[in-house]
């Protein structure tokens, strides 16, 4: 009799701590991982990415490079980005993500762009422009 009382309150407990616990234990560990591709002719400093739920810093990428993949708690097709080009900062600034999905667990490599303006056409508006795509790895 003690015996399956003791059982049953063993079970009990176990049931109430798998409950408990942040993460679905039945899950794959799959996660969502994100690398910074350079598609551009110029080299990006100290490139920084803003997540939801954190913040990422990717380094410097020569043109063409790509980064190491980061995990992340959350991710959109695009974030808020910086970086420093030749010295002058250049910012993606989403808006808000209305309507965006999150993204599923797996690899994706942000993309970027530059768009550089002419330096008599800048005068004080910025020079480089980022541009950013999702590419699914």
């Amino acid at each position: 009799m003690i015996s399956k009382t003791i059982t049953k309150l063993f079970l009990l407990v176990c049931i109430l701590l798998i409950a408990g616990c942040d993460t679905n234990l039945f899950e794959g560990n799959e996660a969502v991982k994100i690398r910074i591709e350079n598609n551009s002719e110029f080299e990006m400093e100290n490139i920084t990415v803003s997540f939801p739920k954190e913040e990422v810093s990717y380094g410097t990428l020569r043109p063409g490079e790509n980064s190491d993949f980061f995990e992340v708690k959350k991710a959109y097709r695009y974030a808020y980005l910086e970086t420093e080009i030749d010295g002058e900062q250049a910012v993606v600034q989403p808006i808000d993500y209305v309507g965006e999905q999150l993204l599923d667990a797996g690899k994706y490599t942000y993309q970027l762009y530059v768009t550089a303006q002419n330096e008599s056409d800048s005068g004080s508006s910025p020079r480089y422009y980022l541009g950013i795509e999702l590419k699914k790895n």
